[in-house]
């Protein structure tokens, strides 16, 4: 039987949701071209959190304006959402880590420049808050009430997305 690959990009939006295309019916070895313990800020659920933030802005007024908001309150590694993934599924799977050449022979240029920002997320931290941020705490929001990729993933998994 062969091997089945599947890359684990972080991705949202559209390309996220092929990422869980291709994620949902092939359990098995996860190549990345970063470290796999390299922490990614992570959105959570992206059709809850962005709507909180939102409505957290607006009723912020004057004080959320200029300000940027990380649209997320986990940081966690790939090797962490495989893990979690592997427990919530009861599939097997690893993170396992490729060279740019290798990432873009398997996804073609676009796999290059995501490489790019992949080494970039690994020498500086891209969403680090600084002064022209305003926080979640800031803006009134509730870890509770947030989806955090371990909800996102058990709502993914109780949804059949991984039979």
């Amino acid at each position: 039987m062969a091997e089945k690959i599947i890359a684990v990009t972080g991705a949202t939006g559209a390309q996220g949701g092929g990422v869980v295309n291709v994620m949902k019916k092939t359990p098995g070895w996860k190549i990345i071209a970063s470290d796999p313990n390299a922490k990614i800020l992570l959105a959570g659920d992206m059709s809850v959190n962005p709507g909180i933030w939102t409505r957290q802005v607006l009723a912020a007024g004057p004080k959320a304006i200029g300000k940027y908001a990380n649209v997320a309150l986990e940081r966690w590694s790939f090797k962490e959402m495989m893990d979690k993934w592997s427990e919530i599924t009861g599939k097997k799977g690893r993170v396992v880590q490729v060279s740019e050449e290798e990432w873009t022979a398997f996804w073609g240029p676009a796999g290059r420049e995501l490489s790019w920002q992949f080494r970039f997320g690994e020498l500086c931290d891209p969403w680090e808050a600084g002064s022209e941020h305003i926080s979640a705490e800031e803006l009134g929001i509730q870890e509770a009430e947030v989806v955090g990729f371990e909800g996102t993933i058990r709502s993914f998994a109780q949804a059949g997305l991984f039979d």
